[in-house]
């Protein structure tokens, strides 16, 4: 596991980033189907990969979870996976304005609750907005932009 750190790290430059790819979900997976460090299969190059996507915002980490249980299991290359399967963040803000508008129409109660001080409420809104985009969606600029649309 330290090789596959090391040729990670020299690829995408994020120490952090692979040690917590490595000691969570690696480890988690291990365990999941009781296998050993070197049962491990999957090349640094694809770990990398995949961070890089998550740093630049291409996918969310739920989808980077997603992606990697494919990287663990059969090493595929995330970014090629993202493209077939459609799995890229959604950064579009017309799309985004689109679906949030519909979610605040549909919630009105939800609404008020945010109006007089419930900001609980957002998060709410954010959920309900990102379960609408099927988890694609960026959810900082979600947040961001229910704000902006309450505000008016």
């Amino acid at each position: 596991m330290a090789d596959i750190f090391e040729e990670a790290v020299a690829i995408c430059n994020k120490p952090k980033k692979v040690s917590n790819w490595l000691m969570v979900e690696t480890m988690r997976l291990l365990k999941e189907h009781n296998m050993d460090v070197s049962d491990i299969t999957f090349s640094a190059k694809n770990l990398a990969a995949l961070v890089n996507l998550t740093e630049a915002g291409t996918i969310n980490s739920s989808v980077a979870k997603e992606v990697f249980e494919k990287v663990f299991s059969d090493d595929i290359d995330p970014e090629s996976y993202v493209k077939e399967h459609g799995l890229g963040q959604v950064n579009d803000e017309s799309a985004l304005r689109q679906t949030i508008e519909e979610i605040v129409a549909a919630n009105p109660q939800s609404v008020e609750d945010y109006h007089n001080g419930k900001e609980k409420a957002i998060g709410f809104l954010v959920g309900q907005t990102m379960k609408a985009m099927k988890g694609k969606a960026n959810p900082g600029l979600v947040n961001s932009m229910l704000k902006e649309i309450l505000s008016k």
